[in-house]
């Protein structure tokens, strides 16, 4: 069981990224981590749903947005987190599920698609893949837009 914290740096830990140091088009390391049946249960509780999951295909799958707790992740591998960011949007498209009652292996690819300023304030957004360690199959995609202070 990998929890998001096991793998994401925290504010202070490193110094922060500044906006000068993201580059549109850079990629981001490979982050490995695997959701089991507990975390998928705990998230699902988080967010007030059923810790069973949902139903798909007559079987129970994680939540898709389980993902989002891991997102920053891949993006502070290569660009540690300064203090002060906040997430300005999400998308999320779901490929395959992860299921409940497995313990799923998952790898984490991204890249760096825009930074621009906007009202004053610096936006970096970027891109990441998840896909099972143990076939490639792709589980989802998700498209992050985050302001970051300096």
């Amino acid at each position: 069981m990998t929890r998001p914290s096991d793998i994401k740096p925290r504010e202070g830990d490193l110094p922060g990224s500044k906006f000068s140091d993201f580059e549109i088009g850079a990629e981001l390391p490979e982050t490995r981590f695997t959701i089991t049946p507990d975390i998928i249960a705990e998230y699902a509780r988080s967010v007030e749903s059923d810790p069973r999951g949902i139903e798909v295909d007559g079987r129970r799958a994680a939540l898709p947005s389980v993902l989002f707790v891991y997102l920053m992740s891949v993006f502070y591998r290569r660009y540690p987190p300064a203090q002060g960011g906040i997430m300005a949007g999400n998308v999320l498209r779901s490929f395959s599920p992860i299921w409940a009652d497995e313990e799923t292996e998952v790898v984490g690819t991204g890249r760096v698609e825009d930074k621009f300023t906007k009202k004053g304030r610096n936006y970096i957004k970027y891109s990441a893949v998840f896909h099972r360690a143990d076939n490639g199959m792709k589980i989802a995609e998700a498209v992050n837009t985050s302001t970051f202070p300096n």
